[in-house]
């Protein structure tokens, strides 16, 4: 019987699963679940059972796979990991609701091509969106990364 290989289908399961279980500890530990109401770390904590549960499925999908061929990845979707990479960094270095901003004017303009009218008005409403319902309503704490050093 042959071995298999780790491939980045195996490998990527294998990564969120470790991702969702340090959120899971992270937001029990720190932030809470349930205390006479939804706590902090409530709806990341939902968030990341779910991703645990589709990595675990995913990891039992690859290995049933009697292939066990590696995917070949085209340049679109590399984009989108190296967009969630900066995304991580830049939540880290100018705030995640930023970086998210950043990221979403890179993408319409350097991939999508799409005219500044059509730019502007979609960061307008996503920004609106994100402040309003998130940060004004819900009150979700988002990192301000080194901003936070300032205030």
């Amino acid at each position: 019987m042959e071995k298999k290989k780790l491939n980045t289908r195996a490998l990527i399961p294998v990564v969120t699963a470790i991702v969702a279980i340090l959120f899971i500890a992270v937001g029990m530990i720190d932030f809470g679940f349930w205390d006479a109401g939804p706590t902090p770390g409530f709806f990341p904590i939902i968030i990341a059972v779910v991703l645990l549960l589709a990595s675990i499925a995913s990891f039992i999908q690859v290995a049933r796979d009697k292939d066990g061929k590696d995917v070949q990845y085209n340049r679109a979707e590399l984009m989108v990991i190296l967009g969630a990479a900066g995304i991580i960094i830049g939540s880290m270095v100018i705030g995640l609701i930023l970086s998210c901003l950043v990221y979403l004017v890179l993408w319409l303009k350097l991939v999508e091509h799409a005219p500044w009218k059509h730019v502007i008005i979609i960061e307008a409403i996503l920004a609106a969106i994100i402040i309003g319902v998130f940060v004004v309503w819900l009150q979700v704490q988002f990192p301000m990364g080194l901003f936070e050093l300032f205030m």
